[in-house]
């Protein structure tokens, strides 16, 4: 008997959640940085992994299959180099993570620190050859057995001219090395130790980005110009080759080809020939003969470590390329914001390459609808569709209808918004969406922006802004975190304001003279408790009862915060991923030393509470993790979060694993006396603040939280309240 009556109840008692241990990388298998043929595969090394595609004759084009990434089957992802030895072993070199070994019967060896390579990763190349050849950007190393030796221009006394080693070449006599500041010659039998081991070639002072072989004639690609050496002879320079910055070589039966941005060359009779058409601006940043096909791997100059490059392409007969883009990721690895709309569809926007979304592990890449596709920096929802920013043009709604964009609409400064940069967007309830402005000129109108209309209906818009005139601390708005369609906060250059639109002013303002690490706040998130979270440029505090408190475990610049609905703030800093529980001041940590994260810059953090996974914006692409069940179930394993509950410390009482329907709650002492009760209309509203029905609060102790839905029995849940 409970409470005077009998009930059937059973008992449940779960984890709601731990330590991500279980995550996914969606990468971008752009960016390329060089391709092989192996048989009938094609194998592109890009800044997502590495690339799998084969030429189909029927189509005449190179399709993409797949992909290596990490983790999986790769230790990092950025993929610098790959090759294959004579004994038919797969060398995968990754700027940042080592190098993968991978043998013909499946297993792998990998090479890193602990092998004796150079602290940063940075692998530029690796050839094996008797020795083993690496280039890095702190050295050539080199591995007979054992260890790997590292020379740079100090161990060497300046036998190598620089650090950065680009690209290798051996010959029977031995090995050129290019560098960023000349190229080399190191005879096999030299001692790599001795200054006069090292022969300066007539090529110095210049960076060599590729060399090639045609037969005996060794071809070397320089930012002076194409040089060419054959045996005995000192290096030529062709006078005959046109202008073009040169990122690729390579030798074939169709000749010497020449890889450039936005051209190419092929050397025919002594002779150059041009086929440029459809690179649309990319670098051909690694080639390769198949038979008389020529195929090539893309690069975005334009884009930032080459992270949204254009994928793979064929030379046709009439000299045009053919370019394919893989669809099984997002559409860049440089991504900048993410949203979940209601129907599980997952949107990320990127720096360079638009938006993309995944549906049921498919992904759409859907800039062809933006107006821009640069510097997306912020996305949300609104009604059944998604808005977009892009610094400089505005805002695009993109109306989602049966996993399909159906139509469009920009909005600009002509439309209402303060200017064209919107840099921070968020949806305030179903008609208003809170938009967040920074500047180009210091004339610029800025500030906050709020839209209100009938989603999709372009004739409903109004917009009412809040300005510096109005009490703003800046103009320059990084964050806003809305409370319905009045108030919002927003998080400034100068500071933290609270905002009444209605009122038409700034109701309360936060600088690092209230308690802030610092008066720049970059992010903002609220918990189910009201408390809001406060990134800045040194730290992070938040705002409960109008007292700010510094988390003192936090000291560095905070570009990323979520409140993931199940008692913890997830927050990204310089030193990686966190997640702060501030019921216990606990702090839990992921980097790249205790996870598969990559080491970069999370900017948005996306928490699917219902369906129990965190999603990351990161520059090394989209990751998920895996937070446990979730929210949403069926209610067989419903269980209490947090527990221990305790209040005081900001932590709302809620309850995980059953539908989002009305639910009676009722919590009982272990006596069985009524301690609370209540009529929750959704999943959502079940929260306990910890006080009984009398407004007192609630001892410590062990307490049973009854809950009774539609359609399901009735569940007793047991959980501790800690004061």
């Amino acid at each position: 008997m409970v409470g005077g009556k009998i009930v059937s109840v059973f008992f449940v008692i779960a984890v709601l959640f731990g330590r991500i241990t279980e995550w996914e990388h969606f990468p971008h298998y752009g960016g390329g940085n060089g391709i092989i043929t192996s048989g009938e595969v094609v194998l592109a090394a890009t800044s997502g992994g590495l690339l799998f595609s084969h030429y189909s004759a029927e189509e005449n084009t190179l399709v993409p299959d797949s992909g290596w990434t990490s983790p999986g089957r790769l230790s990092y992802d950025r993929v610098s180099d790959v090759t294959r030895d004579d004994s038919g072993n797969l060398w995968v070199s990754m700027n940042g993570g080592g190098i993968d070994v991978f043998l013909p019967d499946g297993s792998k060896t990998s090479f890193n620190q602990i092998d004796g390579l150079p602290l940063n990763l940075g692998i530029n190349q690796t050839m094996p050859d008797s020795f083993i050849y690496v280039a890095t950007t702190q050295g050539l190393c080199i591995k007979e057995v054992g260890f790997f030796e590292t020379f740079n221009a100090l161990s060497t006394g300046g036998g190598l001219p620089s650090d950065n080693i680009t690209c290798l070449s051996a010959s029977d006599s031995g090995l050129y090395v290019g560098t960023t500041a000349g190229l080399v010659f190191l005879p096999r039998s030299a001692d790599p130790h001795q200054e006069s081991s090292w022969t300066l070639q007539d090529i110095d002072a210049v960076s060599v980005a590729a060399m090639e072989w045609q037969n005996d004639t060794l071809w070397a690609a320089t930012a002076a110009g194409l040089f060419s050496k054959v045996p005995g002879q000192p290096w030529v320079r062709d006078d005959l080759f046109p202008s073009g910055n040169i990122s690729s070589l390579a030798w074939g039966s169709g000749g010497l080809a020449a890889g450039c941005t936005n051209q190419c060359f092929i050397l025919h009779d002594g002779e150059w020939h041009q086929y440029s058409s459809n690179l649309n601006g990319n670098a051909l940043t690694g080639l390769v003969w198949e038979g008389n096909r020529l195929y090539g791997v893309l690069a975005n100059t334009y884009a930032d470590n080459r992270l949204s490059g254009a994928g793979i392409a064929l030379l046709l007969e009439d000299g045009s390329w053919r370019r394919n883009l893989p669809d099984f990721g997002p559409a860049s690895n440089d991504l900048r914001d993410c949203t979940i709309l209601p129907d599980g569809s997952v949107w990320v926007s990127s720096n360079r390459a638009g938006v993309s979304v995944l549906t049921d592990q498919q992904w759409q890449q859907l800039g062809q609808f933006m107006t821009d596709i640069n510097q997306n920096f912020a996305i949300c929802p609104s009604g059944e569709g998604v808005f977009v920013s892009s610094i400089g043009h505005g805002v695009d709604w993109l109306s989602w209808q049966n996993e399909t964009i159906d139509r469009t609409i920009h909005l600009n400064s002509s439309d209402g918004l303060l200017n064209n940069r919107v840099f921070c967007a968020e949806q305030g309830d179903e008609t208003t969406v809170w938009f967040g402005h920074r500047t180009l000129e210091e004339t610029e109108p800025s500030g906050v922006c709020r839209l209100k209309w009938a989603p999709g209906d372009s004739s409903s818009i109004s917009f009412t802004d809040i300005t510096g005139a109005d009490g703003l601390p800046s103009k320059e708005v990084n964050a806003v975190l809305p409370e319905g369609d009045r108030y919002c906060w927003a998080g400034t250059d100068g500071g933290l304001a609270y905002i009444d639109i209605y009122m038409q002013t700034v109701r309360e303002t936060y600088t690092v003279q209230d308690g802030l690490p610092s008066s720049l706040v970059t992010s903002l998130a609220q918990d189910r408790s009201g408390t809001v979270y406060i990134g800045t440029a040194s730290g992070l505090a938040y705002l409960s009862d109008g007292t700010v408190t510094e988390v003192e475990q936090i000291t560095t610049g905070v570009t990323a915060l979520e409140c993931d609905g199940l008692g913890s703030v997830w927050l990204s800093t310089g030193e990686g991923l966190k997640r702060y529980f501030r019921a216990t001041g606990t702090l839990e940590e992921y980097t790249t030393f205790n996870s598969p994260l990559a080491e970069g810059t999370i900017y948005d953090i996306t928490a699917d509470s219902n369906r129990g996974y965190l999603w990351l914006a990161t520059d090394h692409g989209f990751w998920r993790g895996r937070l446990g069940e979730g929210l949403t179930g069926d209610g067989s394993s419903a269980v209490v979060y947090p527990d221990p509950f305790i209040p005081g410390r900001g932590d709302i009482l809620g309850v995980a694993g059953i539908p989002d329907t009305a639910a009676e709650v009722s919590v009982f002492d272990v006596a069985g006396n009524l301690v609370w009760r209540f009529s929750s209309s959704s999943r959502e509203d079940i929260a306990w603040d910890g006080l009984n029905t009398q407004g007192h609060p609630a001892a410590s102790g062990v307490y049973f939280l009854q809950l009774e839905q539609a359609g399901l029995e009735s569940a007793l849940l047991k959980f501790a309240l800690v004061r």
